[in-house]
């Protein structure tokens, strides 16, 4: 594995003037932040990157330990054209793996056994998941009436609506439980899947919009397509394709970092922001070595918790109130490494997931070791557990001895898990996946409304657009592209 270098957090900061034309700050490392400020500099605008902890990519981390590689956050993500393109400006193509084929097998519990969940229409016919009464649900749906088209229905009445309990039960309760690692029954069907509920306003049911857009090669375009003029060519069409590299998520962040040398601060949050004579003011540093910096915009890339603990003008607080205050449940990630022979099943797939009705500890796990290679040594696994979330609050908070007790419990009568694991590496995050809940509109106009009252600020991250680190990097490319707007309309 490629070292994961102290060097790429400890950045040089940038000596411009206060007073250079054209400068942002971005704040706030993540994988939004980074692409934001990546593809500004790509426009020659003078960016400052600031970053609270001692390190870039937010919960994008990777660690290897003895042969064994753990993923602190997202394990992999899918790509796009845009995603492509930033890939080969980064000269990364050679790092990435693709998941394996067999990824495309998904396993849900149910009665404590695991059954490949259906990704086909005759494997709807034939699988053991779901009962005839509710395959017979399920072929009723082009019969249900369309919903209101003003309404904010939560996830679980959307699909009980359409799709009847036992589906909500058994594929989309544990699939929200992997995505959002959220409660169906609060989170927002416009918000949480837009292109879903759109499918049935545009066509009235789930089956005709599918039928409609099949084969239909969907636009990986973004809002930065057109950032090198007019004559640039459009991006050809590109195979969406579910990736990693070769040394684990952190090679992305770690790659923009380095390309970021020169503007990246990490260990330097940023305190106090306020306006002054149309420009930005921004405060930053901690234990009493503090700087304020002048700049034209200003990329609030952070959590949207963070900007509870700044001090903020009234003009920006009066409308983050709502932002501040978003749902994020905590989850624990477990990664264990088993000898191969102690462990029954064949993993020959992307993982499992756990509905809310089987009652286990964790919400799901990742085969690791099965869906990329050299994740554990030879003659071993690697399985990635998940716990807590909205589900499970508290269940997220234990020590890691009790976690592991628990995990093991759920491993053993579910995948055959013998003796005890080799290796274990717990990571917990407090906050973890933004919870895009009914009545989440009111976050999105208050997001609208604190850029609308404060000219040059900008609001960014994964409670806006979308949680996955592909939303996230088009999330980056969208704002660079409205602040480099912004910067040439009001220079």
């Amino acid at each position: 594995m490629r070292a994961l270098a102290d060097h790429r957090d400890i950045v040089p900061s940038s000596d411009q003037d206060a007073g250079d034309h054209r400068s942002v700050a971005v704040v706030g490392a993540g994988i939004t932040g980074l692409v934001a400020a990546y593809e500004l500099r790509r426009r020659g605008v003078n960016v400052t990157l600031y970053e609270a902890s001692g390190h870039a990519g937010g919960a994008i981390r990777t660690s290897r330990t003895d042969g064994f590689l753990a993923e602190h956050g997202p394990n992999s993500f899918v790509t796009s054209a845009p995603v492509e393109a930033l890939m080969t400006q980064l000269d990364l193509q050679d790092d990435v793996v693709e998941a394996n084929p067999s990824a495309n097998r998904r396993y849900v519990v149910r009665d404590g056994t695991l059954r490949a969940f259906p990704m086909t229409p005759p494997a709807m016919l034939t699988t053991r998941l779901f009962s005839l009464r509710a395959k017979l649900r399920v072929l009723l749906e082009p019969l249900v009436r369309r919903g209101a088209t003003d309404g904010d229905e939560s996830v679980a009445s959307f699909v009980r609506r359409r799709l009847g309990p036992e589906v909500l039960d058994y594929a989309v309760d544990p699939f929200i439980s992997g995505i959002f690692a959220g409660d169906t029954e609060t989170l927002s069907m416009v918000h949480a899947f837009p292109r879903l509920f759109e499918l049935e306003q545009q066509h009235g049911s789930l089956s005709a919009g599918l039928m409609a857009t099949r084969g239909r090669m969907p636009s990986t375009a973004s809002a930065t397509d057109d950032a090198e003029g007019p004559e640039a060519a459009p991006p050809p069409p590109t195979r969406a394709r579910l990736i990693s590299f070769v040394d684990g998520m952190q090679t992305l962040p770690d790659a923009l970092a380095d390309s970021l040398a020169g503007t990246l601060r990490v260990g330097c949050p940023v305190r106090l922001l306020h306006r002054d004579e149309g420009r930005w003011v921004v405060e930053s540093g901690q234990d009493g070595d503090t700087r304020a910096r002048t700049v034209d915009a200003v990329v609030m890339a952070t959590p949207a918790h963070v900007l509870a603990a700044m001090e903020l003008p009234a003009a920006i607080r009066k409308h983050a109130a709502l932002v501040e205050r978003v749902e994020y449940p905590p989850v624990s990630t477990l990664t264990l490494g088993f000898a191969r022979a102690d462990v029954a099943h064949a993993l020959d797939g992307f993982g499992m997931l756990i509905p809310s009705k089987e009652k286990r500890s964790i919400l799901g796990a990742l085969f690791s070791s099965s869906l990329f290679p050299e994740r554990a040594p030879d003659g071993h696994v690697a399985i990635t557990c998940f716990v807590g979330g909205a589900r499970m609050p508290e269940r997220a908070r234990e020590d890691t001895d009790l976690l592991v007790e628990r995990v093991l419990i759920d491993l053993r009568q579910l995948i055959g898990v013998r003796g005890e694991p080799v290796f274990a590496k717990h990571v917990y995050w407090p906050r973890a996946i933004p919870q895009y809940t009914v009545g989440y509109q009111a976050v999105k106009h208050a997001v609208d409304e604190t850029e609308l009252a404060n000219p040059g600020l900008y609001l960014a991250g994964n409670y806006r657009n979308g949680v996955s680190v592909g939303d996230c990097v088009a999330s980056g490319q969208q704002i660079a592209h409205r602040v480099a707007s912004y910067l040439t309309h009001a220079g």
